[in-house]
């Protein structure tokens, strides 16, 4: 028979097989967003006991407060641990720890305008830049822990009561933003609601035995975790609305996502808005005088003249300085030609005599604030010195300061102010990318000093968390972010934000679009409490097949251990090993595939699981002993020639093993599948079986003789779980196979069943007819008249 590739228009509507890319289509990035609010949720957890960690472990304790710091460490060494403690001026002990738990600012009061908070930033940067090598080279998945205690109230500074100390947000988004790279490090935020030693001893002990939910919080000994919800869209129409008499200030709003949503306001209200930058008001001469074509050239010619690295990266940086100054240039001109009143001022925030001289040309004050200013040079963070992380969380956390003293400073700006809107981002909110550690350290604070200055001030102060908005903002590698997460049209992005000023709530929303590839398994866990998401089947099918975690080196190996009780779900009440009931073939085989998902080639390239070679499956490995089963599986990723493949191989507790194969992957669908079947016996016919394979056929029914037509299985005919996972291969297509290799297999033994090759194509996941070719062990399975699967090999074997 010959053998033709699936034609690409019958198979174009069927999703990939297990593909490693984006869960939106790659070449259009822009996806609709969500509004999200993240709220506090009780959550109980049985104490580890006495003998989990942190007992026997070496933690390095940092914080400002050195009394604090001592007396956590007294309590933590009488529950078994060895501290270590990096006090303020000193460096990092030598040596190599366990963990790091991080006190930072707890214990000592905010006051507007503190600066305490550099130093303790700078002694944490010093304390993960020293442990940074080694534990990037640690595969022993939670074997290092990372975990910032903070002082925000008990409840992460959600909800009513004062929050005692907003700075500790800084240490949250670094916590959080830790596994995009550690991605083995265990990571935990544990928010108390007393900075009391005992306080923070016990709920260290509880969270560091098993670092899960990346957000923990302690009030009044009650745990409770924050999880995020869809939530309405804002009102428009409110009070808050800015009016034409009104003054909409927007810190570094003159370029990128600050102009974007700049614009948007003096379009949609009719107000002036003053955007502000760093440097004075570029003049259009010059350089800014050049069309795009002379621009290109004289970039060109510049970075031509650089001789030494030196000189190439000050030319870069001027280059960009350039760049961004055209922006400016052409923003502020473009909207003056269609009338809209945005004017500019020169303001560093970070400086606060600056930020006075804005408000006091604005005469009694804006109406509304808008701090959007921010920087993002992404480098990973050992590659980053202190001072480097400081200044990026400075504009963020000393700008917010700044603007406060500003309107707090005369009593007719207090009177003005409708309200202040914070610009966080989803960094901040659940982890950006490699390189923006820091940068989601002075975001995440920013929403954490929004709470503070609402409920301890009564300011008026909304934080609202974007993610990327396509080709604006200060996204410095876009082609990486869109891997993370999809970006935001900017005329929906200001549409939006134009109704939350109007709104006017005072409260943080955070706007989720669809999330990437590029995901670890303790991010996975640690924000696994979002709900309303368009994408949780498909994180609730990562799950299912992730078991607990062992070891885990990014683009290399996977090693995890996955507990299956027996009749806990209806797939594990069908099959049978003789007379014991046995985990079936089929849920193996999703087992084995599922591993693929986490190793994956560097850099994330667009492939989807194109084949199966050499399965094995220890049938007598499938039985359960008694009640259970634990299998433990290892998965290993090479690139072999020329295709990407992850090898499997999956044992029991006894390390014998239980089933393995290789996973083949390429950017195209399976090829070389045969356009049919010859005539023969189906998969529901044969000889008599052995006896030593047995199904109940109320979970898999058995095709009927004579017949091709493979029955439907559904994912929650299997599973009785919120989001059951849809099957790589069709359940009902796998167990016929196995019952015509039982058939044709005469044995004393349940023996092994091996496939030296299962070829797929999308729509796998649901064979229609399943018909055996000319020769014994070879299947082809087709949908809708076109061939999405073919076995060869396929037996039975003592």
């Amino acid at each position: 028979m010959t053998s033709t590739a699936v034609p690409e228009t019958a198979v174009r509507d069927w999703p990939a097989l297990r593909p490693h890319l984006s869960s939106f289509d790659p070449d259009a990035f822009v996806r609709p967003v969500t509004r999200f609010v993240w709220e506090p949720v009780e959550a109980p957890r049985p104490d580890p006991g006495t003998d989990a960690p942190p007992a026997g472990r070496t933690l390095l304790l940092v914080g400002e407060e050195r009394d604090l710091v001592d007396a956590v460490g007294a309590a933590l060494e009488r529950r078994g641990a060895r501290v270590l403690v990096h006090a303020p001026g000193a460096e990092p002990p030598d040596g190599d720890w366990d963990g790091i738990v991080d006190l930072n600012v707890v214990g000592t009061a905010y006051e507007l305008g503190d600066t305490s908070w550099r130093r303790a930033l700078a002694r944490t940067a010093e304390a993960v830049r020293g442990a940074y090598a080694n534990w990037a080279a640690e595969r022993r998945y939670g074997h290092h822990v990372y975990m910032a205690v903070t002082h925000l109230g008990g409840l992460g500074g959600h909800g009513a009561g004062g929050v005692p100390q907003p700075l500790g947000g800084i240490w949250a988004g670094l916590a959080k933003c830790l596994p995009r790279e550690l991605p083995a490090a265990g990571v935990v935020v544990v928010d108390v609601d007393r900075a009391e030693p005992e306080v923070i001893a016990e709920a260290v002990a509880r969270e560091y035995a098993r670092p899960e939910d990346f957000e923990v919080c302690y009030r009044e000994g009650r745990r409770h975790v924050l999880a995020g919800r869809p939530a309405p869209a804002a009102p428009t129409g409110a009070s808050a609305a800015p009016g034409p008499g009104d003054t909409v200030l927007v810190t570094g709003g003159a370029r990128g996502v600050g102009f974007a949503a700049a614009r948007a306001f003096a379009e949609t209200f009719g107000c002036r808005v003053v955007v502000t930058g760093r440097g004075e008001l570029p003049r259009p001469e010059g350089i800014f005088a050049l069309d795009d074509e002379e621009f290109a050239r004289w970039r060109r010619e510049r970075l031509a003249t650089g001789r030494t690295p030196q000189q190439l990266a000050e030319i870069r940086r001027e280059v960009r300085r350039a760049e961004e100054n055209r922006a400016v240039h052409r923003n502020l001109a473009g909207a003056a030609a269609d009338g809209l009143r945005v004017d500019y001022l020169r303001c560093d925030c970070t400086d606060p005599e600056q930020v006075e001289r804005v408000f006091a040309a604005l005469g009694d004050g804006p109406t509304h604030v808008v701090h959007n200013a921010g920087i993002d040079e992404p480098a990973r963070f050992d590659r980053k010195s202190a001072d480097d992380v400081v200044r990026t969380v400075d504009v963020k956390v000393t700008g917010f300061a700044n603007l406060v003293t500003a309107v707090l400073a005369r009593p007719e700006r207090l009177a003005r102010l409708r309200l202040l809107s914070n610009v966080g981002s989803l960094a901040g909110r659940m982890g950006g990318m490699v390189g923006q550690i820091d940068y989601a350290a002075g975001n995440e604070a920013l929403a954490r000093l929004g709470f503070w200055a609402r409920n301890n001030l009564g300011l008026p102060v909304q934080t609202l968390c974007w993610p990327t908005w396509e080709r604006l903002g200060v996204i410095a590698n876009y082609a990486a972010a869109v891997r993370y997460v999809s970006t935001l049209d900017p005329a929906e992005g200001a549409r939006l934000w134009a109704a939350e000023l109007a709104c006017g709530h005072t409260d943080e929303a955070v706007f989720l679009g669809r999330i990437g590839a590029v995901l670890s398994p303790g991010q996975l866990r640690g924000f696994g409490r979002l709900t309303g998401h368009p994408d949780l089947p498909r994180l609730h099918a990562l799950d299912h097949y992730l078991g607990e975690v062992e070891e885990y080196e990014i683009f290399r190996t996977l090693r995890t251990s996955l507990s299956l009780a027996a009749r806990r779900h209806p797939c594990l009440t069908e099959f049978r090993v003789g007379a014991d009931l046995a985990v079936p073939v089929g849920v193996v085989l999703e087992y084995l595939v599922a591993a693929g998902d986490w190793v994956v080639p560097e850099g994330w390239p667009l492939l989807q699981l194109r084949e199966l070679r050499a399965l094995r499956v220890s049938l007598a490995g499938l039985r359960f002993t008694g009640e259970s089963l634990t299998l433990h599986r290892e998965a290993r990723g090479v690139r072999r020639d020329g295709e990407w493949c992850v090898d499997v191989a999956v044992r029991d507790g006894a390390g014998r093993d239980v089933a393995s194969v290789t996973l083949v992957y390429g950017d195209q669908p399976g090829a070389d599948l045969p356009d049919g079947g010859s005539d023969g016996p189906v998969a529901g016919s044969g000889q008599p079986s052995a006896g030593l394979l047995d199904w109940a056929g109320v979970v898999y029914p058995e095709v009927p003789e004579g017949e091709e037509t493979v029955p439907e299985i559904h994912p929650a005919d299997l599973w009785t779980v919120p989001f059951p996972p849809a099957p790589t291969v069709d359940p009902a297509a796998v167990e016929a196979l196995v019952r015509a290799a039982d058939r044709d297999a005469p044995r004393t033994a349940a023996g092994t069943l091996s496939v030296h090759r299962l070829v797929l194509a999308p729509g796998a996941q649901r064979v229609e007819r399943l018909r055996p070719e000319g020769e014994s062990g070879r299947w082809t399975g087709s949908r809708e008249g076109v061939t999405v699967l073919r076995a060869e090999g396929v037996v039975i074997s003592d």
